[in-house]
C-alpha cells in the first residue's frame, strides 16, 4: 500500500474502430446538471418525449481578471463557443420544436432579454464569444436550438506567469458540488470561481478536505463562507483556506440560490510558467468512480480525498483496450487527500477508483516539450450515460486530439460523431466490459458520443506529444445531454 506521488509518456492506442462516414452541418448537446456532476442521467425511453425549449449554461470568464492582488496579469487568448446538436445526432432521442430558435453567448450582466425582432426565424447552429473578461458568460438556446445545446470555454496563455491550454464545459447551476485540483509544489495556486446567475446574492460554504490551515476543524477540513453577488461572480484563492501543502478537494454548498463552480489551477515553477488548467466539478463522493481521458506523460497521478470520518482503502484499476488491471492499493486517512502514483504505461487510459468508503477523485497529467516548457491537464470522474453525451473542443491546431470511451457497466456499442469542417464523421467502438477505446478526433470542433447499447463514460483529450514541439494539454469531460424536459407517456388521439 502507498500514498505517494508520481508522474509519467504519450503513446497511442485503443479499441476496435470502424469508420462510418456521414455528413451534416451542425452541432452539440445540452447541459442538464453539469454543475453537480450527476451520478446518472435521465433514462432514455422509447416513444414521444418533450423536447427542451430552453437550455442555459454558464462559464467562468477570465479566472485571473478582477481576482486577488497576487493574480497573474497575463492576457489570455480564448473565448466561449456554443453549438447545437444536428438532427442526425438527435434522431430517435427527441424531435426538436418546430418553433424557430436562437443561441446567445454573452457576458452575464443581468437577466436575459429576447433580442429577436421581425419575423421569427432560426438563428445559426453555433455562436461564439471571443475574449474573456472579469464577468462570467451565459449561453442560452431557445426553441429549435435548445435540445442538446452545449458550450465550452477555452483559452491559451503564453505570458510570463501563465502558460498553457485550458478548457472547461459551461455548466448548469447547482447547490452542491465537489472539485479536485492543485498540488503542493511551490508556485502552485488554485482559484475557485463561483458564478451566481440569479437575481439575489447567494451564500456559499466552502469545505476544503486535507487542509494544513490553522482553521482546521473536525476531520481535517477547513471552511469558509462567501457571498456571491447577484448576476456576478466571486474568485477565492483556495490556498488562503486550505494551505499549500497538498492538492485541493473542495466541497461547495449553497443556501439561498445556486452557483456554477470552476477551479483555475496554474503553476509557476520559480520564474518559469509550468502549466494551467480550468477544472469543473467531479462526481459526488462514492465508493466507485470512473475517470476517462488521461494519457501517458512525463508525470501522472490520481488525487483521492476522503470527506468522511473513516479511513478508506482505495483500489485503482486501469482501463484500456486490453483486460483491466489493478495498479495501486492505498489507504487514505479520513479527512485527508492522497496523490497516488500511477504507472508509466503507454497509450491513453481510463481509471476506475473503488473504495470501502465514499471518496472523490480526479486525475492529473503533466506534459513537457523538447524545450522544457510544461502544461497540465485534469480529468474528473464523470457520470455514465446511455443516451447522448457531447462536448465542444478547443479550436487549437497542432495537438493530438482523441476521444476516449470507457465501458464499465457491461459491453457497449458506441457511435462517436465528430463535427469537422462542417461535416459529421462517425466512428463506431465495440467495447467489452471494463475496456476503453479511442477515436482520433482530427480537427473536430465538437463531438457527440451516443451508445447504441450499454452505458459509457467519455472524455476528449488534447495534448502534444511528450518531448515534442508542443506542451499544451487539456482534458474535456463528455457529459450527458439532457435533450428533453422530461420523459412523459403520450397517448395519440386518432
Amino acid at each position: 500500500m502507498s500514498t505517494a506521488r508520481s508522474r509519467p509518456v504519450w503513446a497511442h492506442p485503443a479499441g476496435r474502430i470502424v469508420l462510418v462516414g456521414g455528413m451534416a452541418a451542425g452541432l452539440v448537446l445540452g447541459v442538464s446538471r453539469v454543475g453537480a456532476a450527476p451520478d446518472a442521467e435521465p433514462p432514455v425511453e422509447t416513444g414521444d418525449r418533450v423536447a427542451a425549449s430552453l437550455t442555459t449554461s454558464y462559464c467562468p470568464g477570465n479566472p485571473f481578471s478582477g481576482a486577488d492582488e497576487g493574480a497573474p496579469e497575463d492576457d489570455l487568448d480564448g473565448g466561449v463557443r456554443a453549438q447545437a446538436a444536428p438532427a442526425e445526432v438527435l434522431e430517435g432521442l427527441v424531435r426538436p420544436s418546430d418553433e424557430p430558435g436562437t443561441i446567445t453567448v454573452e457576458e452575464l450582466t443581468g437577466p436575459p432579454t429576447d433580442r429577436q425582432t421581425g419575423a421569427p426565424e432560426s438563428g445559426p447552429t453555433s455562436e461564439a464569444l471571443d475574449g474573456l473578461g472579469a464577468r462570467s458568460v451565459r449561453v442560452r438556446g431557445t426553441a429549435e436550438r435548445a435540445p442538446g445545446l452545449v458550450a465550452t470555454q477555452s483559452f491559451t496563455a503564453a505570458g510570463q506567469q501563465v502558460r498553457g491550454l485550458a478548457a472547461v464545459p459551461c455548466g448548469a447551476p447547482t447547490a452542491d458540488a465537489w472539485l479536485v485540483a492543485g498540488g503542493g509544489e511551490k508556485g502552485r495556486q488554485e482559484r475557485l470561481v463561483l458564478t451566481n446567475p440569479g437575481g439575489n446574492p447567494v451564500n456559499v460554504r466552502l469545505d476544503v478536505v486535507g487542509t494544513d490551515s490553522d482553521d482546521t476543524g473536525e476531520g481535517g477540513t477547513a471552511d469558509r463562507s462567501v457571498v456571491v453577488p447577484a448576476h456576478g461572480r466571486s474568485v477565492i484563492l483556495l490556498d488562503a483556506i486550505g494551505g499549500t501543502q497538498d492538492p485541493q478537494a473542495v466541497h461547495v454548498a449553497t443556501t439561498g440560490g445556486l452557483v456554477v463552480p470552476v477551479i483555475a489551477d496554474h503553476h509557476l515553477d520559480g520564474l518559469v510558467p509550468a502549466g494551467v488548467e480550468t477544472v469543473g466539478p467531479t462526481a459526488a463522493p462514492a465508493k466507485r468512480l470512473v475517470l476517462p481521458g488521461t494519457a501517458s506523460t512525463r508525470a501522472r497521478g490520481l488525487v483521492v480525498a476522503v470527506p468522511g470520518d473513516r479511513d478508506a482503502v482505495v483500489q485503482v484499476r486501469r482501463l484500456s483496450d486490453g483486460p483491466p488491471r489493478g495498479v495501486e492499493v492505498a489507504t487514505v486517512p479520513a479527512g485527508e487527500v492522497a496523490d497516488i502514483t500511477l504507472p508509466e504505461t503507454p497509450g491513453t487510459r481510463g481509471w476506475v477508483v473503488e473504495a470501502d468508503e465514499p471518496v472523490v477523485a480526479a486525475a492529473h497529467t503533466t506534459t513537457q516539450d523538447s524545450r522544457g516548457r510544461a502544461d497540465m491537464a485534469w480529468s474528473v470522474a464523470t457520470p455514465a450515460f446511455g443516451g447522448l453525451g457531447a462536448a465542444v473542443l478547443p479550436q487549437t491546431s497542432g495537438l493530438r486530439r482523441l476521444v476516449q470511451v470507457s465501458a464499465t457497466d457491461g459491453p457497449a456499442e458506441v457511435e462517436v460523431h465528430l463535427l469537422e469542417d462542417g461535416e459529421l464523421r462517425t466512428a463506431t467502438l465495440d467495447l467489452e466490459q471494463d475496456r476503453a477505446g479511442e477515436v482520433d478526433a482530427g480537427e473536430a470542433t465538437a463531438v457527440w458520443v451516443r451508445p447504441v447499447s450499454g452505458r459509457v463514460h467519455a472524455a476528449a483529450l488534447l495534448m502534444g506529444r511528450d518531448g515534442g514541439s508542443r506542451a499544451e494539454a487539456t482534458s474535456v469531460p463528455i457529459l450527458p445531454a439532457r435533450v428533453a424536459v422530461r420523459d412523459v407517456p403520450v397517448t395519440r388521439v386518432r
